[in-house]
């Protein structure tokens, strides 16, 4: 399965989806300091290095799913929670457009715990409203990295929709039941020097840690773990890397107020951007191309990380494989009973749009052609799509008919010219040849050349 990504940094969503089984053929990011690391760690990927904003969905590829984290900054408590009145906030509603453009069967917006807060409820909601009248189910979930095989105290809430006509219902993976992973699991092992690097100076090796001075805005919380305990949660911004766990403790004053043992001051440290990286669980073999210390720390903390981003993903595709299998297993030998919904294609290009959204649609309005709910109850088992001399026949999936307008099929990419269908979804993948079930094309005489109409099978096979 392909999947777009949106606002890929250097791609640690995208390297999780990648172990999962899908292909990234297309990807977006605007911040010029990672294309050299996304590039190098991403060779099969197109990156399309414009704003999102000025991005023509026609230009965007067609995919099975998006996957993407919006800037988190105008929701972060650590911001100023600014949301839609901050122009990165409204990046949230440019993602949501793409998706009304393009209507991949399923999307992935990732973003911090901020956005569930009480002050952005009715943004939130707002959210959630648009992709329903889109036409996804959508499920949400603040999760923590630390239950998904991943050495860090990270939270962050998950949105995954799936498309109505789909019919899947989607669950999130369970945390897993074994005992988290610790500091000295996922960096014990590590034994090159630290390199001590200052902000303007050249970074020429990724176990380099940014040795400038600590702000007073470091001293507000604790900032070392001990090696048999989790991460703190790896930062985007540098100049709050939390300590190596090598580090001496630190001092806890009051609330906000820290410090670290004076005569042990030059102990303390940085963790270095490979820590970082590791604790983020991106493979040694990921390469970290950027000069700056604080950018590279930037891509890394700004990442999913790769391990949590791959059980999701792996969650996606089971979810996907369960709704066709189990369609499958529905199907048997085909009966003469079974009803059939037999379909016009207006050519290939039709044709293509049709079964990679699994989607056909007919007229519900009152023209020539048009069908109502009641007509298509029960709901046919098999489709059978025809364009003069070419003719498929396939697996109707178990979704109720439902009632579609103009602008929902046109985000399919389909070109309507009335205002109210009818749409059903079938499986794509459950293409039968036509001789192993006994049709023969040429033995058809069709009731509706042009227009939908329900039949039987012992009828269509036994057609003069």
């Amino acid at each position: 399965m392909n999947v777009i990504s949106f606002f890929a940094g250097c791609g640690g969503l995208d390297l999780g989806f990648e172990k999962a089984g899908f292909r990234v053929v297309w990807a977006n990011e605007l911040e010029p300091s990672v294309y050299a690391t996304y590039e190098k760690n991403h060779p099969n990927t197109i990156l399309c290095k414009e704003d999102i904003i000025s991005v023509d969905p026609k230009d965007v590829p067609d995919c099975d799913g998006f996957i993407g984290g919006p800037p988190c900054q105008s929701w972060s408590v650590a911001g100023k929670q600014q949301g839609l009145d901050d122009k990165r906030g409204q990046l949230f509603l440019t993602y949501i457009g793409m998706i009304r453009e393009k209507m991949p069967k399923f999307f992935v917006i990732e973003n911090v715990k901020g956005l569930l807060d009480e002050k952005f409820k009715d943004v939130f909601e707002n959210f959630l409203a648009q992709l329903d009248e889109i036409g996804y189910d959508v499920k949400y979930r603040l999760l923590d990295a630390v239950d998904y095989e991943v050495p860090q105290n990270r939270e962050r809430v998950f949105l995954i929709g799936f498309r109505h006509d789909l019919g899947i219902d989607y669950h999130f993976p369970q945390p897993s039941a074994n005992k988290p992973l610790t500091l000295k699991d996922a960096i014990g092992d590590i034994t090159a020097t630290p390199i001590p690097c200052e902000e303007n100076e050249v970074m020429t090796d990724s176990n380099s840690y940014y040795n400038g001075k600590f702000g007073s805005h470091y001293y507000r919380g604790n900032r070392r773990r001990n090696w048999d305990k989790p991460s703190f949660t790896i930062h985007a911004t540098g100049y709050n890397i939390p300590l190596h766990p090598s580090s001496p403790s630190m001092i806890y004053n009051a609330h906000e107020d820290w410090s670290f043992i004076k005569r042990k001051y030059r102990e303390y440290r940085r963790l270095t951007v490979r820590e970082c990286a590791r604790i983020q669980t991106f493979p040694d073999n990921f390469e970290i191309d950027s000069p700056n210390i604080i950018d590279a720390y930037k891509m890394i903390g700004n990442a999913v990380p790769v391990r949590m981003a791959e059980i999701l993903a792996t969650s996606i595709k089971a979810a996907i494989e369960k709704a066709t299998s189990e369609r499958k297993q529905q199907r048997g030998d085909i009966k003469p009973e079974d009803r059939v919904l037999v379909g016009f294609y207006k050519g290939y290009l039709h044709w293509k749009i049709i079964t990679h959204q699994g989607f056909y649609y007919v007229r519900a309005d009152g023209r020539k052609g048009s069908m109502s709910i009641e007509d298509l109850l029960p709901l046919p088992r098999l489709l059978l799509l025809h364009s003069n001399d070419r003719m498929q026949l396939y697996e109707m999936t178990d979704v109720e008919p439902r009632y579609y307008g103009k602008d929902y099929i046109q985000r399919l990419g389909f070109e309507p010219s009335g205002e109210t269908y009818i749409g059903v979804g079938f499986d794509a993948s459950s293409k039968y040849k036509l001789k192993d079930v006994h049709i023969d094309k040429d033995k058809i005489n069709y009731k509706e050349r042009f227009a939908p109409y329900i039949t039987t099978y012992k009828e269509l096979i036994s057609t003069k």
